[in-house]
């Protein structure tokens, strides 16, 4: 038998439910299933658990309730036909539905054989910030962004997504400045990053200060997981022909823009989710997680854990990942 956490549709998480489910079977072809050792809890996950990525009108759950997590870290167990992976190598995955228990069955296009330097803490983490890193990168290119001369600022920016995005950014030559929430996560994001300018929204004159950081430099995109007022208003920055990049709902509330700004100033939204990078061509796909290495191995600072859980404290992990203020990672192990 094996523990596996459910969630009942339109629940909040402090009802997830750990149930007993027989040993997995041998995977399909093409497949392998991990023992799951490692999964890091994302805020995207608790969306899902309160069915905000369901269509409208969409009730439709399983008798059992939907399997949480997408994203993991363990050693293979079990390999489908026509796979070379072997049993007990370590690797991450993503996507693999189920990820918040103790085996998932995994398509193995999607599985990522570790490099032995590589930490648990840090290969957990692999796929999904540094790959929401690669898309936004790729986003604020098709924004038209010109390095050196545009600006693009980042809210939530002492987040994982958001410092790997910053790093790749500053390393492409594109001004970037951060917006954090209060004035000692300010702080804490300028002693790591102390070349890069950061402003904090709990400062009434915040946007006097953004103009003043900026000078002339027309802000190009604004990449924003927050929503709500704060995005309303950084789309009034834009320059003419700027994008509002989201990709994600931290507020859980809508942005307001006026529609004129569509009219008369070609102001742009569009987003980006992780959710649509397994249907990104293999080529691309491949690219990508070769940036994922390459950050995990040279920047492995930009992987910080904030706390770590045993799978059976699902709820208390779920909790603090939504604490004002954390910094890092959750991981839930076993």
């Amino acid at each position: 038998m094996r523990s596996v956490l459910y969630y009942r549709h339109g629940v909040p998480a402090e009802v997830l439910e750990t149930v007993e489910v027989p040993a997995p079977p041998p995977p399909p072809p093409g497949h392998v299933v991990v023992r799951v050792r490692m999964r890091p809890v994302h805020y995207g996950d608790l969306l899902g658990i309160a069915g905000r990525y369901r269509s409208g009108g969409d009730l439709s759950v399983p008798p059992e309730g939907n399997r949480v997590g997408f994203e993991g870290l363990g050693e293979i167990a079990f390999v489908g036909e026509g796979i070379d992976l072997q049993p007990g190598t370590r690797v991450a995955f993503f996507p693999g539905r189920g990820a918040w228990s103790e085996y998932a069955t995994v398509a193995a296009e999607f599985v990522t054989p570790l490099p032995e330097e590589l930490p648990d803490e840090v290969g957990a983490q692999l796929h999904v910030n540094p790959l929401t890193a690669a898309l936004l990168r790729r986003a604020v290119d098709r924004a038209g962004t010109v390095p050196g001369r545009d600006v693009v600022v980042l809210t939530a920016a002492g987040s994982a997504v958001a410092r790997l995005t910053i790093t790749t950014l500053a390393a492409a030559g594109v001004t970037v400045v951060g917006l954090v929430r209060s004035d000692r996560g300010a702080q804490e994001l300028r002693d790591q990053m102390p070349w890069l300018p950061v402003l904090s929204t709990a400062n009434s004159h915040w946007k006097d200060n953004l103009a003043d950081t900026i000078g002339s430099s027309p802000i190009r995109a604004v990449l924003d997981p927050v929503g709500g007022a704060l995005a309303s208003e950084l789309a009034k920055l834009l320059t003419s022909g700027g994008s509002l990049i989201s990709y994600g709902d931290l507020s859980g509330e809508p942005i307001s823009v006026s529609a004129l700004s569509f009219s008369t100033r070609d102001i742009r939204i569009f987003g980006v989710t992780v959710g649509t990078w397994a249907q990104l061509p293999a080529a691309q796909r491949a690219e990508d997680l070769k940036f994922a290495m390459d950050l995990a191995r040279h920047h492995p600072e930009l992987f910080p854990v904030s706390a770590r859980y045993d799978l059976a404290d699902a709820r208390d992990a779920a909790s603090h990942v939504e604490r004002p203020g954390k910094t890092g990672v959750v991981l839930m192990t076993s």
